[in-house]
């Protein structure tokens, strides 16, 4: 009789684990598999040797859901920078909407989310202070196209950005 309900109890535990890879392999929502997932890259077209100000998307499949994060300056929530240095931020893209061919999300950010280091999805310093200057607005909604490789987005008083599909993630 143990020997019994081990089995059970271990073919039941297959299958569960089963179940959950096969889900994470083959990410399914609205019975469409999203092929957009994965992480994007602005190139900012002022970058300097000394100061690169790109901004990154990282779209994730989880239980089901789309969640994201999106990186980027403090120059999304400035009205006009003079003088000083950007600040960086990573914050949750908030709201997303995602469609075959649409894309649209709030980002929301606070003076202690913005520091004086860039943050990237493959460099997050450690040693990164606190970016004093202050924001004057604390959210921004964007919206845009997005295709298997790219996604062009657009927001309020900032131009057109276009995100490429990054080839080394998935």
């Amino acid at each position: 009789m143990k020997q019994l309900t081990f089995f059970i109890l271990a073919v039941t535990f297959l299958q569960i684990n089963f179940g959950f890879k096969q889900k994470e392999s083959n990410p399914i929502v609205d019975n469409q598999t999203i092929k957009v997932l994965g992480v994007y890259e602005y190139k900012y077209e002022y970058n300097t040797k000394d100061l690169t100000e790109n901004h990154y998307i990282k779209l994730e499949e989880i239980n089901g859901k789309i969640s994201g994060i999106y990186y980027g300056t403090s120059d999304d929530f400035d009205e006009a920078r003079e003088g000083y240095l950007p600040g960086f931020f990573k914050a949750k893209m908030l709201n997303i909407n995602l469609t075959d061919s649409k894309i649209n999300f709030k980002v929301k950010v606070n003076a202690s989310d913005v520091y004086d280091k860039p943050i990237t999805p493959f460099n997050n310093p450690k040693n990164k202070k606190q970016w004093t200057v202050g924001l004057r607005n604390y959210e921004r909604n964007y919206f845009g196209k997005i295709s298997a490789n790219k996604i062009l987005i657009e927001t309020e008083g900032i131009d057109k950005r276009t995100f490429i599909k990054l080839n080394n993630h998935k």
